[in-house]
């Protein structure tokens, strides 16, 4: 079921690195929000909805909702980002801009070809192609998002350049100023004056998300999503968003596909998922695969605040949300089930009902 998300007021959401008042003065911020913080508001959200904080303590939720130490059967696919009723995903990393462009090329994104990894290659990447730049012109990495249209067409591979928006078209950064007050006297500490980097969206910017695994959903509620106690409003819709994705027709004739990732991954090897050998083979859902080649975004620190111990959760390094993996197929598994396997479906090795890897499949030609 799909629900939208609208903030009431500006947002913060921060990323992994720590951060103390009076050691640190500035705190990092992210866009999009991680899977994980956007899971914990809906989960709290519906405890509510269905009765109590001491009745879920009481383990009475836990079919569905889980236990304070456990999950339940609740799982998203998400978040979007939206503009305009629009769904947007973040530019993939296979896709650069021109570093040096006019006005007319400043959103425009050109695609790396992929080669076989030459003889004199001299690095400790592992893979047997790798993806280049054959343009007279540098290219730079981006930081924006391109519409469903477009990622469409880069999905089924029908574009040799893409068209992207910057981030800040769909979201603004406003610097908060504040210092830490003592709980007796009220008063200013010294020392603890800090800044906090708030999001604003576009009038026209929301979220969207897709939960399931619940027997019944709720039409709307207002949540508490991110740090700084900022609320946002969640309506249930009856449009199914990824209706198109799943219509996409893919045609495999080389058999090899990648897989875009729209949300973070956590994987228990790093950027290596745990179900690929040393040999870069392996075989997912029955399917044998061969890792060729990746591009992959920096890595990100994903981690949180654990509610019920009240310390901070483990620490994560993720593979970030536009990483693209390469792969050929071993053997004649139709596209069907490779389809059913990885397309719009969470991946990652950890906390994927959370959200964390949504992976898209799109087709790779020669």
């Amino acid at each position: 079921m799909w629900y939208k998300i609208e903030p009431l007021d500006t947002l913060f959401f921060r990323d992994g690195r720590p951060f103390s008042m009076g050691a640190e003065t500035w705190a990092n911020s992210i866009f999009p929000p991680y899977p994980s913080t956007v899971y914990g508001a809906i989960r709290t959200w519906l405890i509510f909805e269905r009765g109590s904080l001491k009745e879920f303590k009481e383990n009475k939720y836990k079919e569905e909702l889980g236990t304070p130490t456990e999950k339940g059967s609740l799982r998203i696919k998400g978040p979007f980002i939206s503009l305009d009723e629009k769904l947007y995903f973040p530019v993939p990393n296979d896709f650069l801009k021109k570093k040096h462009g006019d006005k007319s090329e400043k959103n425009n994104l050109f695609y790396l070809d992929w080669i076989k990894k030459p003889k004199l290659f001299i690095s400790e990447y592992p893979l047997e192609y790798v993806l280049i730049n054959k343009k007279d012109f540098l290219l730079d990495q981006s930081d924006g998002f391109i519409d469903i249209d477009c990622f469409k067409d880069y999905l089924l591979n029908n574009e040799k350049y893409l068209q992207f928006r910057e981030k800040t078209e769909i979201c603004m950064v406003e610097k908060k100023t504040g210092i830490k007050r003592s709980r007796e006297t009220l008063s200013a500490e010294e020392e603890h004056l800090y800044r906090i980097p708030m999001i604003r969206l576009e009038k026209e910017a929301s979220f969207f998300v897709d939960i399931n695994g619940l027997s019944s959903y709720p039409q709307s509620g207002i949540v508490q999503l991110g740090a700084d106690w900022k609320m946002v409003k969640i309506e249930k819709i009856e449009k199914d968003f990824g209706d198109e994705l799943k219509k996409l027709d893919f045609q495999l004739n080389n058999r090899v596909f990648k897989i875009y990732f729209a949300t973070p991954a956590i994987f228990k090897k790093g950027w290596l998922p745990e179900w690929i050998g040393e040999n870069l083979e392996g075989k997912y859902n029955g399917i044998p695969l061969k890792l060729i080649s990746c591009s992959l975004g920096k890595s990100i620190l994903i981690g949180g605040w654990d509610l019920t111990y009240k310390k901070p959760k483990k620490m994560y390094r993720g593979v970030s949300a536009g990483s693209v993996y390469y792969f050929q197929v071993l053997d004649e598994t139709p596209v069907e089930k490779i389809k059913e396997s990885f397309h719009l479906k969470n991946i990652s090795d950890i906390n994927p009902e959370e959200g964390f890897g949504l992976s898209l499949i799109g087709e790779v030609k020669q």
